[in-house]
């Protein structure tokens, strides 16, 4: 993979972060209009990656008290009164291993950090299996707190959790 570089996302990207994102379906959620306009107005972070002048990669990070539909989002504010929720990573798998994942998260954290949130949340498949998602997360600290069938059917995910120290000011 080439160079690549990490922004903030753009009304005008929303075609290529729609590609993107269907490209790792059913590892990430759909994407409809309503996220994509929630997500541009409130989220903690909503990122694209670009390598060679094309979005490669989307990153959605939330934190506590949105009014958002997601099952997932809700269990996690249903548990923590101040937390800050990655809702989504989708990488072409060209960048995926060449550390953009990391540098995504790394910002997410910091951000958390300087913002007192003291637990970073996501979750990640179990059925259908995504053992590589489950490795990053576990690689960064993150641990299955629970394993939840959100939306009824054989669906599963593990709720993963990080305990981070918020930076003291």
């Amino acid at each position: 993979m080439s160079e690549w570089t990490i922004r903030d996302a753009r009304s005008e990207d929303r075609e290529s972060i729609r590609r993107v994102n269907v490209a790792n379906e059913p590892e990430v959620g759909q994407l409809d209009q309503d996220r994509l306009e929630l997500f541009g107005r409130a989220a903690a972070r909503f990122q694209v990656v670009v390598a060679e002048g094309s979005i490669v990669g989307v990153f959605v990070g939330l934190a506590e008290g949105l009014d958002y539909a997601s099952l997932n989002y809700r269990w996690f504010a249903d548990r923590h009164d101040r937390f800050a929720y990655v809702d989504r990573i989708a990488l072409q798998p060209d960048v995926r291993g060449s550390g953009v994942a990391d540098a995504l998260y790394e910002d997410f954290e910091v951000w958390a950090q300087e913002a007192g949130r003291s637990v970073l949340c996501a979750e990640v498949n179990t059925v259908p299996s995504n053992p590589r998602s489950l490795r990053f997360h576990e690689r960064r600290g993150f641990v299955v707190v629970d394993e939840v069938a959100p939306y009824g059917g054989e669906e599963r995910v593990a709720m993963v959790e990080k305990v981070i120290r918020p930076r003291s000011g």
